[in-house]
């Protein structure tokens, strides 16, 4: 992965980082004159950077994470095939679940529990022999299949912590409560050890007398935990942040290309707040490229910890151009959170033989996009995976993609094929994996692929046998593909249960699913926020339909709304694409009740907060979203008066080369680091990415005026 430069930023002095150089008179006699540095808030370090199990609080500061869930059960939890994967609880049919915290420390918990059905009556809950009640929420029964009651965090103690639930009002099964299990043999294909599974769950039909450790099933051989957890609202221990690429050749200059510098001193200020038992440290490390990730990158080292950190650096440790800042935040005391506030740095570059300012060149126009990365380890299938041909073979797709004009229309086609391949069918049992060929070749086994993820996972496949990225996403009771499209540079939501997308109605976009998210907050959630307990999903109503897209603010393609717009309430997704090289870990059953799995990425914002049975979440655009394929171009001039020296950074899974198109001459490969060679007049330039399936990202592109000079006389 990539990370734009903090200083390519059309507003980079809002960025709370700061150079302050020497200005023009490079060559005088005057010592440097240090101005104060900019201190602006660390969230915007978060908001371009890297970042894990932190928030960004309203004030523009950093915090850790505030939300913490204990559970063992995330792996092998959700319906099953394989054999019983539910136990009701009514009159003297009891369940005990046992989970260890080592700390009970919070401000409020909750207990999370899983459910197929809720019962007539209370569901009784005792934690460590504490009493309360949980009832139905107010949702159509079964809607949601979780639940969670708020108990005092004081019940909790440290160790192992027994939690008895029982309704002993309801006289028989179909008046009870029914909870999810989770099976031993589902565990290891969702990323979990079933060594264990089943000695914290128990069961008593005797009212409590005595108890059975699992297994469970009418014949008692089945091992299996329920599926209840504890979510507590409290800090988690640590998390931490990693800036952007810093260019400290730069200095805030937000032009096309600055001078070469060799740098004398380096001043860097980090302000924080750390409470007791609290802990920032912050590190540092250098390197000779804009890419984070390149080989050439050192390791972090530690530039100090506390509350202000003032660390200078001279120029034989400072001279690579490329800085990169971490913070790791860390809380003995879950209750509390160290804050981290601003950055400032300053810059010293020595006064002997400066490279002089360029005035004969000047920029035209310039599309030059700065690659937004995740901070996530987004795993994407390999280029030369043999099942693309087997697909684009017995599909017969090239001839069915013959003709189509651009990538997208080609991309539409898919949409369509996916769609019609069969009419939706019940995926279990024999629940296929999730790579399209397996989701194809079920079709002769079952009379059919399966459902909406069935669908929109085989419709993913298509795109990735042609090179498209694309990937599964968990929406409201639904489950979407989102392809990225190289010609718009950006993510595209098709559906291909109801072969629609859905586009904006003034500018004929196609939309993201972030796009349509915010337009359903906009349509049912105006300046509030939803309410997770009382949520129902929005309202299918024709009528309501007719309204939502009648704003003109949203139209589709062929036959349903339904997939996008009404569904958009939350998203989550599996931060991968490898379903050939790496089938697990995976959700068992994914989409047939529930999502209990753990291993989601989910989705929250100001509008629609963190649901609690889950661990992990970002309100970073980048994260669920990075820009992929295509270039920013870093441009620095020299002594020389005709060139331009460039790099190139991209983030392009499956990358090959980079190509350059100079004055419409056509296209040719090219290094990351290339000489720019300018003649008198204008000069365009155009590059781009090319993947090892030779799929081109879209071309960054700079026109410029070049003067040809050899003497400069200014008047």
């Amino acid at each position: 992965m990539h990370l734009r430069s903090i200083f390519n930023l059309p507003a980079a002095l809002l960025l709370g980082v700061m150079f302050c150089c020497e200005g023009t008179a490079l060559c005088d006699s005057e010592p440097v004159q240090w101005a104060d540095s900019l201190q602006s808030g660390a969230g915007e370090f978060y908001d371009a950077g890297f970042v894990q199990r932190l928030m960004k609080k309203s004030n523009n500061e950093v915090a850790l994470f505030d939300m913490d869930l204990i559970e063992n059960d995330a792996p092998g939890s959700g319906e099953s095939y394989k054999g019983v994967d539910r136990d009701t609880i009514w009159g003297d049919h009891m369940a005990r679940k046992i989970l260890s915290i080592d700390d009970t420390r919070t401000h409020k918990a909750y207990l999370v529990v899983y459910n197929y059905q809720t019962g007539d009556y209370p569901l009784s809950i005792e934690v460590n022999g504490k009493q309360t009640t949980l009832e139905a929420w107010d949702v159509e029964q079964n809607y949601k299949s979780y639940i969670w009651k708020e108990f005092p965090g004081e019940w909790l103690r440290e160790g192992d912590n027994t939690f008895t639930l029982s309704c002993p009002d309801a006289d028989g099964p179909e008046e009870g409560w029914v909870l999810y299990l989770s099976r031993a043999d589902e565990f290891e294909q969702g990323g979990g050890d079933p060594a264990h599974v089943g000695e914290t769950s128990f069961k008593s039909t005797n009212g409590g007398k005595s108890w059975k450790e699992s297994p469970f099933g009418p014949s008692g051989d089945t091992r299996a935990e329920y599926a209840i957890r504890v979510s507590m609202d409290r800090y988690v221990k640590e998390g931490w942040l990693a800036s952007p690429v810093i260019d400290i050749w730069r200095c805030g200059s937000e032009a096309f290309f600055v001078r070469q510098r060799r740098i004398r001193k380096l001043d860097i200020n980090l302000q924080g707040e750390v409470p007791g038992g609290t802990h920032i440290r912050y590190y540092i490390r250098r390197g000779t490229s804009p890419d984070p990730y390149a080989d050439t990158w050192e390791d972090y080292r530690l530039m100090g910890e506390g509350a202000e950190v003032q660390w200078n650096s001279g120029s034989s440790e400072i001279n690579p151009r490329y800085i990169q800042i971490r913070a790791v935040l860390s809380t003995d005391d879950p209750r509390l959170s160290p804050v981290f506030k601003s950055a400032s740095v300053r810059v010293e570059e020595y006064r002997r033989f400066p490279i002089p300012e360029l005035n004969n060149i000047g920029v035209i126009s310039l599309y030059n996009p700065e690659v937004e990365y995740s901070s996530y380890n987004w795993e994407w299938e390999s280029w030369d995976r043999p099942e693309f041909q087997v697909l684009r073979e017995r599909e017969n797709l090239d001839e069915y993609l013959a003709g189509a004009r651009t990538q997208f229309e080609k991309q539409v086609r898919l949409l369509e094929y996916a769609s019609e391949r069969w009419n939706w069918t019940y995926p279990v049992e024999d629940y296929p994996e999730w790579d399209a060929l397996s989701i194809v070749n079920r079709i002769n086994k079952a009379g059919g692929g399966g459902m909406c993820i069935q669908h929109n996972n085989f419709l993913a496949g298509l795109c990735m046998a042609y090179g498209w990225q694309a990937r599964l996403v968990n929406m409201d009771s639904h489950e979407v593909c989102e392809v990225w499209n190289d010609d718009l540079a950006k993510w595209i939501y098709l559906d291909a249960s109801y072969n629609h997308y859905l586009w904006d109605a003034a500018s004929i976009e196609p939309l993201s699913l972030l796009d349509i998210h915010r337009k359903y907050l906009e349509f049912f959630y105006p300046g509030k926020s939803i309410r997770w307990k009382t949520f129902n999903g929005a309202d299918f109503d024709p009528a309501t339909m007719d309204a939502g897209l009648g704003r003109g603010s949203l139209s589709h393609h062929f036959r349903s709304t339904m997939g996008g717009f009404f569904n958009a309430a939350f998203m989550r997704l599996v931060p991968r694409n490898n379903w050939y090289e790496k089938p697990y870990p995976r959700p068992a059953t994914h989409g047939m009740d529930v999502w209990p799995w753990n291993g989601y990425v989910n989705w929250y914002d100001d509008q629609t907060p963190p649901l609690k049975q889950y661990t992990w979440y970002t309100d970073r655009k980048r994260d669920l979203w990075p820009t992929l394929n295509t270039v920013h171009i870093h441009a620095t001039s020299g002594p020389p008066k005709d060139r331009l020296f460039l790099e190139f950074e991209t983030y392009t899974p499956n990358f090959s080369h980079f190509e350059v198109n100079t004055d419409d001459a056509g296209w040719r490969k090219v290094p990351a680091s290339w000489t720019w060679l300018l003649r008198s007049g204008r000069n365009k330039l155009q590059v781009r990415s090319v993947s090892k399936m030779g799929v081109t990202g879209k071309p960054s592109v700079i026109e410029l005026n070049y003067a040809d000079v050899q003497f400069e006389t200014t008047f």
